[in-house]
């Protein structure tokens, strides 16, 4: 509950939601590629914008980078689904 004379609490929703975005990119990119990238690009651009509103340090700097592995993983997936059917 917040007084009138206090300012509210500062929310953080965008570097939670990058956090919770990499996290189920980084797992799910390792079963289905596809839910890597698009969760990855999702959680990265939410970091970049907390970012930049000045959000709280370590939760968004975890949601960037591991949003930016969950892209990674999603391509490398990629590669690899690429790789074992051509070679059928």
């Amino acid at each position: 509950m917040s007084n009138p004379g206090n300012a509210p609490a500062q929310s953080n929703t965008f570097g939670v939601v990058s956090l919770v975005l990499g996290i189920v990119g980084v797992v799910g990119g390792i079963f289905i590629a596809l839910i890597g990238i698009i969760a990855g690009i999702i959680g990265l651009v939410l970091g970049i914008l907390a970012r930049k509103r000045g959000g709280s340090r370590g939760t968004v700097l975890a949601g960037i980078i591991l949003s930016a592995v969950a892209i990674v993983i999603g391509i490398v997936g990629y590669i690899l689904t690429a790789v074992i059917l051509t070679q059928s």
